[in-house]
């Protein structure tokens, strides 16, 4: 039996913020209540460390200080363009290894491969602007060379080897690597805050290795290094298929390098002189759950396999790590012996047990995101995903937890516990790959800011690792239209770019031959591929780094992968048409489908005019072709679909796609544009949208003279709508519209997820068309260098403002309404081009920018006045605000009156 408290794994010092959720349910039954809140997730802090003063933190490879690097020319980046030409220096141990000129207008420079050696810290700077630091990896170029050791099929085990170290031999480095998850621990104390290492990759083509250093954790003499080894995603339970879909068993490799002057040598490694222990762990699966108890005496040698025939490289991503705790909140009987506990929302990790058992006790806890009428834990809806951990622990105290599974949940269902439990006696640790926090939206409303906290809790539970559509029942697969409807949005609100750049990585390794993509990835041939929309995501995620970061490292990378899948679409369309295909503007609701071919042409179209901006950002020579081929689907769409301004088959996402897409002729835009203003007015002023049309529609509704409309559907609270989800007591964004329903509860348990990002969609609009902060959509520039500043006074708010920490530098935008006018406020950075749309009407004559009225400055800032009667003008950089009169605004008050 199990008694010691050492099982506490991976918790951290975290703050708390006190606040009481929402409820939704509620029980008669014994009730212990905790007026306690969600402490704050360790991912919500700035992703900028400290720097000296005046100098920015910088970025390697998109990360801050990685150790293991091994991109051949790793790129050195900043969060500002350089205002004039600066020198970059790069040092080991305080010697100078490269130098160089960084021009005016830069935000980034590669240092040449041929200048770094491998496992060497070093340091860089960017004279007056940055500094930064890395650590280079095995640079191998895929090849690994330690020995395999066999992991149990079902249970995490242990992997132990001993060596002797002389202090005197150099820096010591450890290289681990699984097929499967693992922890690596040395002389008994656990290496670095990884959680479930090294990730899920496609296992047919790479694995990924992470790098420690040794050096001052190391004893004189003998030291053991251990590998705890379960199944995870290689051999455990995948995407409802049952458990070794990859293989029968898993497989970890380590190796302990040694560099000095004389160059590196490997000092030790897994090999068949191991031992394989016990570790009380006899069940351990992501999704099945885990099962704790005191590890018996039995150990034997380790088995060597053979090694897989695939890369393994440096993991170029953030870790899974644990981003803080959620404690319970409240605790119910709903029968004798059955106790469950609520977190006060849904979150995605584990639960921590701290009790003091009176003797041997058997704990079972069961997680799920809803209770039954009874108040017991609801479980239909998580499929065969089991979720169930179990303590199997002997009397005194203990601190218990899982190491090697994954929940998505809002409840505990306890049984076993020795007398009543408290919620002081557990809480949820919150697992995340923890994405840097960029983006900030401060808005007057409770509602919104709620649904923003909706929005960032769900893009943290579902990015572990990769981005996956949910986090509970047996799917938690990397759905590629999720995270390519979502992406803008979440890379406001985190910095995306080594994380996603990671992902199109093993996207492209599932493409097929032929040039079909999947639609997960990690490919799971099942769940099929070419989808339009879904699969596109090749071609919408690597131009989103572009655009964000100036990435045109994984827009290269892509590149032949996104031409090969443009040839497939070609290949199967007949006369400009792409016939439709698989699924279409997912779970959209209302009786009238969007027609699967109608989308299919759009994406296609979309793709290829993304595919021709991409050969001229890379200096390819294909853009003429793909433009034209654009225009020759373009066209087709048109004869098809479109009936002068009007489709044939008139939905929201019908028109949202072809005026988003430029599929309607210049001439008609305005026509078609007022033809889905008058459908969404038939439609109650209620989204009738999927995933496809949902985060295309309000944005082209402000674009396009409608943003009263987009307001009156963002804020409407009936069904189907976001605050609809937030009455209810959303506390993450769901799948359906219809997740929970007031006549019919909940929706089919075949497929219900309450923590899906897709949804979250609608963050972007927030970002750009409300606070008002973005780039210029119709831009191909890089970095995040062209912007457009648009704020959009919303009724029923007084107040927004969003700040954007971009590859630029920090940009912000927001207005604040009061009976005397809205005042508009900008932050724009050094080396962009900024322009400014601000929606006021009448005579700007009581207009003041800075204090100083807008008349009297013409010649420092022309005005433009547009067709609606708003004010456009080109900023500089620095710190803006105007102040329009009432007299100027009385068309947004009006907008209030309007609703009643």
């Amino acid at each position: 039996m199990l008694r010691a408290a050492d099982q506490r794994d991976g918790a951290e010092p975290v703050r708390r913020r006190r606040g009481r959720p929402a409820q939704r349910l509620h029980h008669r039954a014994r009730c212990v209540n905790r007026d306690s809140g969600v402490r704050v997730s360790g991912a919500q802090t700035p992703y900028i460390r400290s720097a000296p003063s005046g100098v920015r933190a910088g970025l390697t490879c998109g990360l801050v200080d990685p150790v293991g690097v091994d991109e051949p020319s790793p790129r050195l980046s900043w969060d500002a363009r350089l205002p004039g030409e600066a020198t970059v220096v790069v040092r080991a141990d305080g010697r100078e290894v490269w130098r160089s000129s960084a021009p005016a207008g830069s935000y980034g420079v590669d240092v040449p491969d041929d200048r770094l050696a491998p496992l060497t810290p070093y340091t860089w700077s960017v004279e007056g602007h940055a500094t930064g630091a890395f650590t280079t990896g095995l640079r191998a170029r895929g090849a690994w060379e330690a020995p395999w050791l066999a992991g149990d099929p079902r249970a995490a085990v242990s992997l132990r080897g001993s060596f002797t170290w002389d202090p005197a031999a150099g820096r010591a480095w450890l290289a681990a690597t699984a097929l499967g998850v693992y922890r690596a621990l040395l002389n008994g104390v656990r290496l670095g805050e990884e959680e479930l290492a090294p990730g899920w990759t496609d296992y047919a083509h790479r694995t990924r290795y992470r790098l420690l250093e040794l050096t001052d954790l190391l004893v004189p003499g003998e030291n053991e290094l251990e590998l705890w080894l379960a199944p995870g995603w290689y051999a455990g339970h995948v995407a409802g298929g049952g458990p070794h879909r990859y293989g029968d068993r898993p497989a970890a490799s380590a190796q302990v390098l040694v560099r000095d002057d004389d160059g590196i040598r490997r000092t030790f490694a897994t090999d068949a002189a191991w031992t394989r222990r016990d570790l009380g762990r006899p069940r351990a699966d992501l999704v099945m759950g885990e099962t704790v108890q005191a590890p018996s005496q039995e150990a034997g040698p380790a088995v060597e396999v053979p090694a897989p025939e695939i890369v393994v490289e440096a993991d170029p991503a953030p870790p899974v790590r644990v981003i803080g705790t959620a404690p319970a909140v409240t605790v119910t009987e709903p029968e004798p012996g059955v106790q469950v506990a609520d977190f006060g929302r849904n979150v995605v990790g584990r639960v921590r047990l701290r009790v003091d058992a009176p003797g041997p006790v058997r704990i079972e806890v069961r997680h799920g995101e809803e209770l039954t009428a009874t108040g017991r834990l609801y479980t239909d809806n998580l499929r065969s995903a089991d979720q169930r951990d179990e303590f199997v622990l002997g009397p005194g105290p203990h601190v218990v937890e899982p190491a090697f599974t994954l929940h998505g949940f809002r409840y505990a269902e306890i049984t076993g516990w020795p007398g009543p439990l408290t919620p002081d006696d557990l809480e949820a640790v919150l697992l995340s790959s923890a994405l840097a926090v960029t983006g900030s939206l401060t808005v007057s409303d409770p509602a919104v800011r709620q649904l923003v906290a909706n929005i960032g809790a769900s893009a943290d539970g579902n990015l572990v690792s990769v981005p996956t559509d949910c986090p509970q029942r047996d799917e938690r697969t990397g759905w590629t239209a999720d995270i390519s409807v979502f992406g803008s949005t979440l890379s406001f609100l985190r910095h995306t770019q080594a994380f996603l750049s990671g992902w199109v990585t093993t996207l492209i390794d599932g493409q097929r031959a032929d040039g079909a993509v999947p639609h997960v990835a990690p490919v799971l041939p099942e769940y099929g591929y070419d989808s339009p929309v879904w699969s596109d995501a090749l071609v919408e995620v690597p131009w989103l780094l572009w655009r964000r970061y100036g990435d045109d490292r994984t827009l290269r990378r892509a590149y032949e992968p996104m031409r090969r899948w443009a040839d497939y679409c070609l290949a199967q369309a007949e006369d400009g048409l792409r016939p439709g295909r698989a699924l279409g503007d997912w779970l959209a609701p209302g009786t009238v489908e969007t027609p699967k071919s109608l989308i299919a042409t759009a994406a296609l179209a979309r793709s290829l005019r993304l595919i021709s901006y991409a050969a001229d950002v890379l200096g390819e020579p294909h853009a003429p072709e793909y433009g034209e081929a654009f225009t020759r689907v373009s066209g087709a769409f048109q004869r098809a679909f479109l009936n002068g301004p009007r489709l044939h088959t008139e939905t929201q996402t019908g028109y949202a796609v072809a005026l988003a897409w430029d599929l309607v002729p210049p001439e008609d835009r305005a026509a078609s544009a007022q033809a889905l203003a008058e459908l969404v007015r038939a439609d109650g002023h209620r989204l009738m949208t999927g995933f496809v049309g949902t985060p295309l529609l309000l944005p082209v509704l402000s674009e396009t003279g409608h943003h009263d409309l987009a307001c009156r559907i963002f804020n409407q609270e009936g069904y189907p709508s976001w605050r609809y989800q937030l009455r209810a007591g959303a506390t993450t964004m769901w799948e359906r519209w219809d997740a929970w329903h007031h006549r019919h509860g909940l929706q089919t348990p075949a497929m219900n997820s309450f923590n899906h990002y897709a949804y979250g969609c609608v963050g972007d609009w927030l970002f750009r068309h409300v606070a008002g902060l973005g780039d210029d959509p119709r831009g191909t520039g890089g970095g995040f260098g062209e912007l457009l500043l648009r704020p959009g006074p919303v009724p029923l708010l007084r107040q927004a403002h969003a700040r954007y920490e971009s590859a630029s530098g920090a940009v912000e935008s927001g207005w604040r309404a009061g009976p005397d006018g809205v005042q508009f406020t900008f932050a724009v950075p050094e080396g962009v081009t900024a322009r400014a749309v601000l929606p006021v009407r009448g005579a700007w004559d009581g207009m003041t920018v800075n204090g100083t009225f807008l008349m009297g400055l013409s010649e420092q800032l022309p005005t433009t006045r547009l067709a609606d009667g708003g004010c456009a003008l080109n900023l500089p950089p620095g710190r803006w605000s105007f102040t329009a009169p009432a007299a100027a605004t009385a068309h947004l008050l009006q907008e209030w009156d309007d609703l009643g």
